[in-house]
């Protein structure tokens, strides 16, 4: 890792290449000078809203300041990156009719697949995910061209969760422009079916970009409306019901970024009353947003974090357990958690704690974890606030060099 390799330094490029002053940028960016010249230094970890609010006012990618996507030149690139350029093209050929040469399976077989590709997202293993899903997404497009009825039904179900898990690895690859492509591909299947609960997962995976834009006001708005659509009286289903918690868990992070902590923190209690009636955490069927009270758990330390809490963050992790299933089948989810801690243990001057954390995340989903701007930020920190030799955290940090697979 290279000092250009963290935030501070682009925001700083970017700044000065358009000929601004830090006084200036700050103030677009609603941000304090102080807070500005301590990012440019690499002395301070950026959050993402502050990130937003630069990104926006130097009138940028976000994904110019943080690097994304990451590893893609050089003697060990990531692997995930040779799958886009077979996934573009076959979301760019989604609605056009395809000769694959052979007949289509039969729908079941599609969802079947479906199925596996979502329970490999969960595991993280997500090149193997994005290499797999070309050649599933351009048999089913083929296979929906001529369809109707309970097929037709079937082939979008199977569409929804392939295109979740392709929403899932080009976001978080760093490939922006197609995730929000697939945004509106699950919009439009979700509207082809009618159904409301598949109209507010849509919804939730929508606010996924607007998240990175910053735009959390336009992004609650949406999920209220979605909140409104799952007629209470069905909430008594418990894929409705998940989707309610799931719903509320998305409002509360983005009321979090959004500065609003008491706003946040009646989402997550409003989740917590859904999850008390859905019994263990479960995969949602293609939604896999695995809604339980354990998520429920990970989202308020989440928040507490978003918030920029530390210490709140840290007590509320401490009460947090995972069993031995949620390990086996939700390691992003967990892995995740640990990110977010190690945010908070390093505000807290607890640099050996937030590198357990961070190797925590590492073992439970590497490719995740190395993929996170989160990673790299806390990493580059801990390395310029340690004067002396650390030898776990120099392998942590030659490991971020290294094929996300290892």
């Amino acid at each position: 890792m290279t000092d250009y390799d963290s935030i501070g330094p682009r925001i700083a490029q970017q700044r000065k290449a358009r000929g601004v002053t830090q006084v200036a940028l700050a103030h677009d960016a609603g941000v304090s000078v102080s807070l500005l010249r301590k990012l440019e230094q690499g002395s301070r970890i950026a959050s993402q809203p502050v990130v937003a609010a630069l990104a926006r006012a130097l009138h940028v990618d976000v994904t110019t300041l943080t690097g994304q996507p990451y590893d893609r030149e050089g003697p060990d690139p990531d692997r995930i990156h040779s799958a886009m350029p077979d996934l573009r093209r076959a979301l760019a050929y989604w609605d056009l009719p395809t000769d694959l040469g052979v007949a289509p399976r039969d729908p079941a077989g599609l969802v079947d697949d479906a199925a596996r590709i979502a329970t490999l997202y969960q595991l993280d293993r997500n090149s193997e995910v994005a290499h797999r899903l070309p050649a599933l997404l351009t048999e089913t497009f083929a296979a929906l061209q001529d369809s109707d009825g309970e097929r037709r039904d079937l082939l979008c179900e199977a569409l929804l969760g392939m295109f979740y898990a392709t929403h899932a690895v080009t976001y978080q690859s760093g490939y922006e422009d197609l995730s929000t492509i697939v945004e509106d591909r699950i919009a439009g299947i979700a509207a082809d079916r009618g159904d409301p609960v598949a109209q507010a997962f849509a919804s939730w995976v929508r606010t996924t970009s607007l998240m990175r834009l910053g735009e959390y006001d336009v992004g609650l708005r949406i999920l209220g409306q979605a909140l409104d659509d799952v007629d209470p009286g069905r909430r008594e289903d418990p894929a409705a019901l998940r989707a309610v918690g799931s719903l509320h868990l998305r409002s509360a992070i983005l009321a979090a970024r959004a500065n609003r902590a008491d706003e946040a923190a009646a989402h997550v209690a409003e989740a917590e009353r859904a999850a008390a009636h859905t019994g263990p955490d479960t995969d949602n069927d293609w939604r896999n947003l695995a809604f339980g009270r354990t998520n429920v758990a990970i989202h308020a330390v989440a928040t507490a974090v978003e918030s920029g809490d530390g210490p709140r963050a840290l007590k509320l992790a401490d009460e947090v357990h995972f069993s031995g299933d949620v390990l086996r089948r939700l390691p992003i989810r967990v892995g995740h958690h640990h990110m977010d801690v190690a945010r908070a243990q390093l505000w807290q001057g607890r640099t050996d704690s937030a590198l357990a954390s961070l190797e925590k995340a590492r073992r439970l989903a590497p490719q995740q974890t190395r993929r996170h701007p989160t990673t790299r930020e806390v990493t580059r920190t801990l390395v310029r606030s340690h004067r002396r030799a650390n030898e776990p955290l120099a392998r942590f940090s030659a490991w971020l060099g290294r094929d996300a697979d290892r």
